[in-house]
């Protein structure tokens, strides 16, 4: 069976691009995994990633209380910092923190803090100044809370208990205004 001289060049011009690209060679696939799996071993990391001592003590800065948990963890091949807090002797604390830079991703907790504050940047208004913000608007009590980027803001959001269930309040946490409220009944 003989190849026509146009499928022969058509095929000899694909095969030069493959080499040109070197996309096709596993070697690349290979290395391009190990670049993302290398957040796995302690002593590959660069010295500009943060480690767990710099993680620990950036969240003291922002937060008092007694750090009682630090891992690493990875959300979609991106490394973070999980440090779980005990702030005031009543409540726990889960606040995630960025291996690139010193920033808070997320914090969540279970119950309203009452003993503490947190201001997670200087550009977003403290713990303290959403919940006041949150009793002027309702009267029910905070049951839980989370601080977090959605899409391109942060936003504090507050879950309240009410007669017919749950209630959802955000805020922005650079204004304080409330973004929106969600009722769900039992």
């Amino acid at each position: 069976m003989h190849m026509s001289r146009k499928n022969y060049y058509k095929t000899a011009i694909l095969i030069l691009l493959m080499l040109i690209s070197q996309n096709c060679f596993p070697e690349n696939f290979i290395a391009d995994k190990y670049m993302k799996s290398t957040f796995n071993f302690p002593d590959t990391n660069n010295n500009t990633h943060i480690n767990i001592v710099e993680a620990v003590n950036f969240i003291s800065e922002k937060s008092s209380g007694e750090i009682i948990s630090a891992e690493k963890k990875f959300r979609k091949d991106n490394p973070f910092w999980e440090l779980i807090l005990f702030p005031n002797r009543v409540a726990l604390l889960k606040a995630e923190v960025s291996c690139f830079e010193r920033t808070i991703l997320s914090m969540i907790s279970d119950e309203t803090p009452a003993a503490f504050d947190l201001r997670p940047s200087e550009n977003f208004i403290s713990l303290t100044e959403a919940l006041k913000i949150v009793s002027e608007q309702t009267p029910q009590k905070v049951m839980k809370w989370k601080f977090h980027k959605v899409k391109d803001n942060w936003e504090y959001n507050f879950w309240l208990f009410t007669k017919s269930g749950k209630a959802q309040l955000r805020l922005s946490a650079e204004s304080g205004e409330i973004i929106s409220s969600k009722k769900k009944s039992k």
